[in-house]
């Protein structure tokens, strides 16, 4: 039967079909993305989320290391935690980098040499 016109058509199992696969196109829009396919992507989420490995990384480490002075009675802890999570941050902001940059898509040839074997 169909409504007349202005009429909205009753709701049913033709529905819940649609509502089910615009859930399953909008989840695969609203994949997480690592920081190395971030900046393939280009954009300012790649850096961002590069800064964050690296601020939280900081903060972090910096933590435990203020724990550990205040633990231990100590002063440096804290900086050489602070200088470890930072770099830790950076380590791991280039590792994911590295690995989607080696699994992506090159647009310009090979990235190590262009060479063509005859």
């Amino acid at each position: 039967m169909t409504p007349a016109p202005g009429q909205e058509e009753p709701r049913g199992p033709r529905d819940l079909r649609n509502l089910s696969e615009r859930y399953k196109k909008s989840a695969r829009q609203d994949t997480l993305y690592t920081a190395g396919e971030l900046v393939e992507r280009g954009g300012l989420g790649g850096g961002l989320a590069v800064l964050l490995y690296v601020v939280v990384g900081a903060v972090f480490w910096s933590l435990v290391g203020w724990f550990l002075d205040h633990l231990l009675g100590t002063r440096w802890i804290v900086i050489a935690g602070a200088v470890f999570g930072a770099s830790a941050g950076v380590y791991l902001g280039s590792l994911h980098m590295r690995d989607a940059l080696n699994h992506g898509d090159h647009p310009h040839g090979d990235p190590v040499g262009d060479k063509d074997v005859d």
